[in-house]
């Protein structure tokens, strides 16, 4: 048995180093089949195998260096314990590794601009594919505003480096992509972002072009075969494009240093992407196209999730206040979301986020452009034009071939002008550049017939004949009336167009911001000195006519212009024939007006002033404590006051319990019942845990603190619940216990002595006026309680609710201004109460010098134990009596017990004398240090406390 247990054992134990790699050797040389036996099989006649690399064998350290070792790290930690903070101990060498470790860190401050489209000019060039490693060739676009803000950015902000992320115009194959990204990014700052040609497809065509854009400028797919029409596979195509711009983003990303600001109607989502990876990435958006109303928006199946990807970012910027407005009001009526004005800013209180809403038109590059004039493809253009149409007045019209540009409404109005003035026809014409259609459709073929035919027929009746037209090779128009140029044009000849041009005419019937008329006052303004822009033709002083439509962005901006409404054909042929007949004195007055205006605000202005918000909007980003809610594209980011946090419900508990004098003041609606519009009694099982409270020895007092009559109370509590105390209508009366020391069981008044007669003086002047805004405010409805009178407007629309509330208060206390009368704003009402009636006056009788008196006899001699909780701005003064009561000195020497512990956030130094908790319900700003989710937790606590036992 001892020999073979002994064999076994040999057998088991595996091979030395040499027999594995013998037998290693052996079958990677045997090629024979696996039938054969071993001993026969024979070496394949194959090409020769890499010989097996051999590890080289690791001699064993000599046990003198082993010693040595071991006394190195003795002799490190005796200097430790001899010299804590000397410069060879182990602190002191991994503070230095975090120091070379942080000096590696890339801190420069950068702007990562996320666009569609990358600012740069790409063409097929394969003979460059040797160089570059593809074959491709890129260059800047100077004409790509995201290029031209890259200057204002690092000129007019502490930015050092500006970032471009986007898409290409092409697409690059596969083997390629890698050194196109390497090549872009070295040269250009540039990170490209392939999405295939199918997922492109469906993103930006599918969903962009064909269903955005058109929501986005008030157009509804109204036929049933409509390629406008909602399609969830071109949906999921948005959504997996937004998803793969947010890798790439993240790849590229120091979210604690770089600012990253995303571009257009393109990546509305992004921002929720990039909130799920990092709460506190700081991230503006820019939208370039209008917003809708919310009766056009509201159409959109997924439109929750595009709100809250722009409520993701911190700020979100439109050309206008239009689009601003309709972007709020969206958020109001379709999230329940309110916004505020502070220091001159909006922004909407988002989960504790302020999100900024920024109002910005864009503007132009004006050294380019009057740089360009000077250009010799722009002069020799500008003269040509200039020949041709000599002593004429020229109109010119630069636009997109768009259903939504109103090129056939501008055609229309030139028609009737030149029917009402026949002897214009001579003296002025008309150019329009109609660049290249981006999209196409039976719309788009419909618009581009009646263009070509009202060009045509315009240019039969009313075009100059040959006598009459001017003479010369340059007089190429050949006295067309109408001049159609419906191809691309290049930057030169826009500029000599519009240097040349008398007046520039905009009758878009929905556009996002149209800069055409700010290039065009810029090139009318000609180069940057007046002696070059003189000897070029250009009139001193400098004049300019403008015809806009109000329904485009800078409208607003340029007042000098004839604001029109391109649907009226009447209003803009009247606006044509008025700057047809111009003087030069007021074509100079306007022109200096709009050039003060687009000279100072350029696009790198309005770029940095984005950027300057978004640091503005972003500085305390890091105190904030921030955690996510929610999943999927819902995922917003809560973010709270470092000191302001949910109430640790066990820890209150374990207070509760080892406490002999406990006070607890707990508001009914919005805490222990949710709020609502009628009236909600409590349950069976509410009432219960009251009463388990209430009958608790170490209760000093439970009371329940309402805005509700005294009536109410007592039908709702007073048998249940007797040994509780109740604060009715806001602090104006109070009942005592039925086991109190002083007024058991009855009703007596706190408000000041005369107050009833102040009440009935001022209730006669309210009573009328909140009944004419009654029946002028659909769903509102009032609520006298005899003491107070409430305005309720929530279940009315909620902007109308909203504004007729503020008007209400401004009225109120214009008329009430000399009376002892609060007005103030509540959760969907307006309250009028006497003054001098809070709920702080309960807190002062119950932990004031004569809390005795009303408080039970108890176990202890002084309160030890405050628990105050409650949801809506009456309970803020119930808060702050407490707060200001515990840090009062002597009150806390003669009513309150100095404790162990102290629970407030904050103030561990000042009161380290009792267990103090103040909540609110629901997370928003308070005076409260801690926070419940809503009125279940309220009662799954207070159940808790019943249980809980020293």
């Amino acid at each position: 048995r001892i020999a073979t247990s002994r064999s076994r054992r040999l057998a088991r134990r595996p091979p030395s180093r040499a027999t594995r790699r013998d037998r290693h050797s052996a079958s990677r040389a045997d090629t024979s089949p696996p039938r054969a036996p071993r001993c026969i099989r024979q070496r394949s006649a194959g090409p020769p195998r890499r010989p097996l690399r051999r590890r080289p064998e690791r001699k064993p350290f000599p046990r003198a260096v082993t010693m040595r070792r071991a006394a190195s790290t003795s002799m490190h930690n005796l200097q430790e314990l001899m010299d804590p903070g000397g410069k060879d101990t182990m602190q002191a060498r991994i503070a230095a590794l975090e120091a070379e470790e942080a000096e590696a860190v890339d801190k420069t401050q950068r702007v990562i601009i996320v666009c569609n489209s990358l600012p740069l000019k790409m063409r097929h060039d394969p003979e460059g594919s040797a160089a570059r490693g593809h074959s491709w060739h890129f260059e800047s676009d100077p004409d790509s505003i995201y290029g031209q803000s890259s200057a204002g950015i690092l000129s007019g902000t502490s930015v050092e480096k500006v970032i471009f992320l986007g898409g290409l115009g092409s697409e690059v194959e596969l083997f390629e992509q890698d050194a196109v990204a390497a090549d872009i990014s070295e040269r250009f700052n540039c990170i490209p972002v392939f999405l295939g040609e199918e997922l492109k497809a469906k993103h930006y065509k599918g969903f962009c072009k064909q269903f955005l854009w058109p929501l986005m400028h008030y157009v509804l797919p109204m036929s049933p075969q409509s390629p406008a029409r909602y399609n969830k596979a071109n949906w999921q195509g948005y959504l997996s494009a937004n998803k793969r711009f947010a890798d790439k983003v993240v790849e590229v990303l120091n979210a604690d240093g770089d600012f990253v600001w995303v571009h257009d109607y393109h990546l509305m989502l992004l921002p929720t992407f990039l909130r799920k990876r990092f709460n506190t990435v700081r991230c503006g958006f820019f939208l370039h196209s209008p917003f809708p109303s919310s009766e056009v928006f509201r159409t959109f199946p997924n439109r929750d999730l595009v709100l809250r990807g722009l409520l993701n970012a911190d700020v979100v910027g439109f050309h206008t206040f239009d689009y601003a407005r309709h972007f709020l009001s969206c958020t109001t009526r379709l999230l329940g979301l309110n916004h505020k004005t502070k220091q001159g800013a909006l922004a909407i209180d988002y989960y504790g986020r302020a999100v900024g809403v920024k109002i910005c038109p864009t503007g132009v590059n004006t050294d380019r452009l009057q740089e360009g004039v000077l250009w010799p493809e722009a002069r020799e253009m500008r003269a040509k034009y200039r020949g041709a149409f000599r002593g004429r007045k020229v109109f010119l019209g630069v636009d997109d071939m768009d259903i939504f540009k109103g090129i056939e409404l501008k055609l229309q109005a030139f028609e009737l002008l030149l029917q009402q003035h026949p002897e214009l026809a001579e003296k002025m014409c008309l150019v329009q550049v109609c660049n290249p259609a981006r999209s196409s459709g039976r719309e788009m073929s419909e618009l581009q017939a009646e263009v070509a035919a009202t060009v045509e027929r315009l240019n039969a009746t009313y075009g100059v004949t040959e006598s009459n037209a001017g003479k010369g090779e340059d007089n190429h128009f050949g006295g067309k009336v109408v001049e159609l140029v419906h191809r691309a044009t290049s930057l030169a000849e826009r500029i000599a167009l519009m240097s040349a041009a008398d007046c520039a005419v905009v009758t878009a019937t929905r556009d996002g911001m149209n800069l055409l008329p700010y290039e065009y006052i810029t090139c009318r303004q000609g180069p940057k000195e007046q002696t070059a822009g003189t000897d070029e033709g250009y009139p001193l002083p400098r004049c300019s006519s403008l015809i806009m439509s109000e329904f485009v962005g800078c409208s607003s901006s340029l007042s000098g212009a004839f604001r029109v409404n391109p649907w009226n054909v009447e209003d803009v042929a009247d606006a044509m024939y008025r700057a047809a007949t111009l003087s030069g004195v007021e074509a100079e007055a306007r022109h200096e007006k709009h050039w003060r205006y687009i000279s100072e605000h350029t696009v790198g202005y309005w770029a940095a002033s984005n950027i300057a918000e978004l640091q503005r909007a972003t500085e305390t980003t890091g105190n904030a404590r921030c955690y996510g809610l929610g999943f999927g594209l819902n995922f917003r980011v809560v973010a709270l006051d470092p000191n302001f946090r949910k109430l640790e419900t066990a820890r209150l508990a374990t207070e509760y319990a080892t406490r002999s004098r406990r006070v607890l003041l707990l508001d009914y609606d919005g805490t222990l019942v949710p709020q609502a519009s009628y009236d909600q009694p409590p349950s069976k099982d509410l009432l219960q845990t009251l009463k388990k409270l209430t009958e608790d020895p170490n209760n000093a007092a439970v009371c329940i603190v309402s805005g509700r009559q005294r009536k109410t109370l007592d039908d709702w509590f007073g048998e249940s619940v007797p040994n509780a105390g109740f604060l009715a209508e806001h602090g104006y009366w109070y009942k005592a216990p039925k086991d109190a020391r002083e007024s058991p069981g009855c009703w007596r008044q706190l408000a000041p002595v005369g107050t009833e007669e102040h009440i009935k003086k001022w209730h006669a002047i309210v009573m009328p006026i909140l009944e004419q805004y009654t029946d002028s405010t659909d769903g509102a409805f009032i609520k006298d309680k005899g003491t107070s009178v409430i305005w309720h407007y929530g279940d009315a629309d909620p902007d109308f609710g909203a504004w007729q509330a503020k008007e209400l208060m401004d009225h109120l206390e214009s008329v009430l201004v000399n009376d002892p009368v609060d007005v103030f704003p509540g959760n969907g009402h307006v309250e009028i109460k006497p003054q001098g009636v809070s709920k702080g006056t309960l807190v002062e009788m119950l932990l004031g010098p004569e809390s005795a008196t009303h408080l039970r006899r108890t176990a202890g001699d002084k309160v030890d134990f405050v628990f105050a909780v409650g949801d809506d701005r009456s309970d803020e003064e119930m808060f702050h009596a407490v707060a200001d009561r515990v840090a009062n000195p002597s009150s806390v020497a003669k009513t309150l017990q100095r404790a162990d512990s102290c629970p407030m956030p904050g103030h561990e130094a000042e009161h380290d004398h009792l267990a103090v908790y103040l909540s609110t319900v629901g997370q928003k700003p308070s005076k409260a240090d801690f926070y419940l989710d809503d009125p279940d937790d309220v009662v799954e606590l207070l159940g808790n406390l019943t249980a809980a036992e020293p």
